[in-house]
């Protein structure tokens, strides 16, 4: 059996309560938690109950943080260790105040600085004093399973031995109308699997789980297993056939190597829509047959937390295991004759050997996990013997296909102006995205997809003859801004009483990445990572650690857009006057060293400390790569304008810490100030390494010869980054 991660320390907070034990006792007690808003005004008094934490949040930071950090506080109580990483789901981040802020007209940027969805993920690092790689995966309501599946892939791979993982989301004015905006809502209170169901509960909270990879003294329990897949199919709706469901089931049942028959438990994504339930219910029932373990929804309990519904789940999946119980189907009553699928409908106590938690969100993204009792395994071993590994290294991955676009246009056009030494910054025309595309496919979309969609079809064209990505991997430091502001400036001209359904479906991170899926046919993993400046470095390690698992080619993008209105606001590296600047780039790449093609490899991810010098902040680096002056023919730097003073010092002490002489290029002196300008630098790079030239940085308009030696990619922001670029 393929080993898994011991889950040493829980936290937990929701509609039912905080912390494992009121948990527990509310769930055996079939208690809901759906109740009224309370903490900001919705102008509809007919609005639904929805699942809110009860009691005072405190306001010190937005209230998603504020939740996670409760979550947080729980797990450090019960254990010291510090997490090498941490791997968080997300959709909200701090968007009930950036609503607030955009209401009231507010222009000050340092005032939205919790927007992203990315500083929670770093708040609950700094609180924790974690100072490895912070990465937020945003694939709307499946974001905290597929954090759980990765934070595990991590630890097996053995880049990390300590994972904080789970998800937080706060309800916002955003997810409240833009559910009911679709009609999904039921008023009665979610019913999942009833008969008469007519909709889902909205709701918020937050799960976190440390998971490690040596025996603790008394773990909870063990993720076992993940699986991840993607419909392909609709952005919003599910696969009728509940296929996608089906595959992410499998597959995290083969990754714990376990059968169904092994199953005790399904905890159900179960959240009292029509076609959600149908979907799933046919998956289940295909799976086990006639043989179906018991199995049950606790959204009727909880409501739907969006991003925190998996990592919740998987807390109380873990204490079904630990306590030998099964939480009721609350809401259910009559059972729906179409299903087959009778959830239990009441808690009961009986041994739990290992339970499958399902969660599937917005465009097509599915994920499923094997949460088990924690097996009495010899302390100190791992997946394949990965803990052994005194130094493991991220493999490289091999570069098949690329594509980037910028203000200077698509690849073609993009290069010529950056072997000139010319600049790349502008913002994207409209016709260089639809002339790419079909204007069928693309009438509803607005500009982050478009951009995301046109940087994979250029990529896949870029690529041999026959291959297909198995996978799609994606950073943003934003998402769809378009959609986000054209929701919120619709909601409040309407007195905050309705709002467009198509904005809100199109405004969720990982949105763009649905359609690049259903446009390609990918029905593998589809992960959407954001973290601000290093939301393209964040997908490249998660590239990085998943293709340790599997072979198969993938995609990994990293894209934003512009806004006129909101991109000053959350990005404090663009400033209002100056030349605005977006694009992307876009990499199909094969796990593994292929001959005779370019290879990526993430080397390095960790926080910046403040507190310390140019060449003691360099340390990480000098750790990681001794033979510096061996490798490289040159390096390009990152740098955010709002770290701009710090990269300079970190420039200029780069080549005293490794005693060599490497001319140094700034990239974002040509690409321009956006978060995700390193993905195009790294479609640059390997241009410039296959072709054996890169620009001058000393001599304008002229290039140098690399002598056949690679580019160092590094991120001088939030977050010290290095990725290397080596020929064939």
């Amino acid at each position: 059996m393929t080993s898994g991660a011991y889950i040493a320390a829980m936290g937990i907070i929701s509609a039912l309560g905080t912390g494992t034990e009121s948990t527990c006792q509310a769930l055996k007690r079939g208690e809901s938690g759906l109740a009224r808003v309370d903490f900001f005004q919705l102008n509809r008094p007919d609005f639904p109950k929805v699942g809110v934490v009860p009691g005072t949040i405190k306001h010190t930071l937005p209230r998603t943080h504020e939740l996670a950090r409760i979550a947080a506080e729980q797990i450090m109580a019960q254990c010291s260790r510090v997490p090498d990483a941490v791997v968080l789901g997300g959709t909200t981040g701090g968007m009930l105040t950036c609503e607030s802020l955009l209401k009231e007209k507010e222009t000050d940027p340092e005032r939205f600085r919790y927007h992203g969805l990315g500083t929670v993920a770093e708040d609950i690092a700094d609180l924790m004093g974690c100072t490895g790689p912070a990465i937020t995966v945003s694939t709307a309501c499946s974001s905290g399973n597929t954090a759980l599946a990765i934070a595990l892939e991590m630890i097996r791979s053995g880049r990390a031995k300590t994972v904080l993982a789970g998800g937080a989301d706060a309800l916002c004015r955003m997810t409240c109308f833009g559910f009911q905006s679709l009609q999904v809502v039921d008023p009665a209170g979610a019913r999942p699997f009833d008969k008469n169901r007519s909709g889902m509960s909205v709701a918020e909270g937050a799960g976190l789980l440390l998971l490690v990879s040596q025996r603790p003294e008394n773990p909870v329990a063990e993720l076992s297993g993940g699986g991840l897949s993607c419909d392909a199919y609709h952005a919003s709706s599910p696969h009728p056939e509940g296929n996608g469901a089906f595959d992410a089931m499998v597959k995290a049942m083969d990754d714990a190597g376990i059968t169904p028959e092994q199953i005790d438990y399904i905890s159900l994504h179960g959240t009292g829509t029509e076609a959600n339930d149908r979907a799933e219910a046919l998956a289940v029932n295909r799976l086990f047959n006639k043989n179906r373990p018991a199995a049950s929804s606790v959204k009727g309990a909880t409501g739907h937390p969006m991003a925190a519904a998996g990592a919740i789940e998987a807390v109380i999946s873990a204490m079904a295991v630990s306590k030998g119980f099964i939480p009721g189907n609350t809401g259910f009553s009559a059972p729906d004759p179409e299903l087959n699928f009778i959830p239990v409908p009441n808690p009961i106590q009986q041994p739990v050997h290992r339970v499958l938690s399902n969660t599937f969100g917005f465009g097509g993204n599915n994920a499923a996990i094997v949460i088990s009792k924690a097996e009495n395994r010899r302390a100190g071993t791992c997946s394949r013997d990965a803990t052994r590994v005194q130094k493991p290294t991220m493999g490289p991955m091999s570069v098949l296909g690329s594509a980037c676009v910028t203000g200077a246009g698509t690849t073609a056009d993009s290069l010529k102006a950056f072997y000139k030494g010319h600049s790349l910054a502008g913002m994207i025309t409209d016709s260089t995205l639809t002339d790419l595309l079909s204007l069928k496919k693309v009438r509803r979309m607005k500009r982050f997809s478009r951009l995301m969609l046109a940087l994979a079809v250029l990529a896949g064209k870029d690529a041999p003859p026959g291959i297909s990505p198995a996978s799609i991997i994606g950073g943003t430091g934003w998402g769809s801004l378009s959609e986000t502001w054209d929701f919120l400036s619709r909601l409040f001209a309407g007195n905050e009483k309705s709002s467009s359904p198509i904005d809100f479906v199109g405004s969720v991170h990982n949105a763009a990445l649905g359609h690049v899926a259903m446009e390609l046919g990918t029905k593998g993993a589809n992960i959407t990572t954001t973290g601000g400046d290093a939301s393209f470095e964040q997908a490249l390690w998660t590239a990085g650690i998943l293709g340790r698992k599997d072979p198969s080619p993938m995609m990994v993008m990293g894209g934003d857009e512009h806004h006129p209105d909101l991109s000053f606001k959350f990005d404090r590296s663009v400033i209002p006057g100056e030349r605005a600047a977006d694009g992307g780039g876009a990499l199909v790449l094969a796990p593994g060293a292929v001959p005779g093609k370019t290879t990526l490899t993430p080397r390095l991810f960790m926080k910046y400390d403040d507190r310390l010098g140019p060449k003691d902040s360099l340390a990480g680096l000098i750790r990681e790569l001794p033979n510096f002056n061996d490798r490289y023919g040159a390096v390009m730097t990152g740098i955010p304008r709002t770290c701009a003073a710090r990269g300079k010092d970190l420039a200029e002490a780069l080549n005293n810490v490794f005693s060599s002489s490497l001319p140094i290029l700034d990239y974002r002196s040509l690409t321009g100030q956006f978060a995700t300008a390193p993905a195009v630098a790294a479609v640059l790079a390997v241009d410039a390494v296959e072709n054996n030239r890169l620009p001058n940085p000393n001599v304008p308009g002229q290039c140098m010869d690399l002598h056949h030696r690679g580019i160092l990619l590094l991120g001088f922001g939030r977050y010290l980054t290095a990725v290397e670029v080596m020929p064939g």
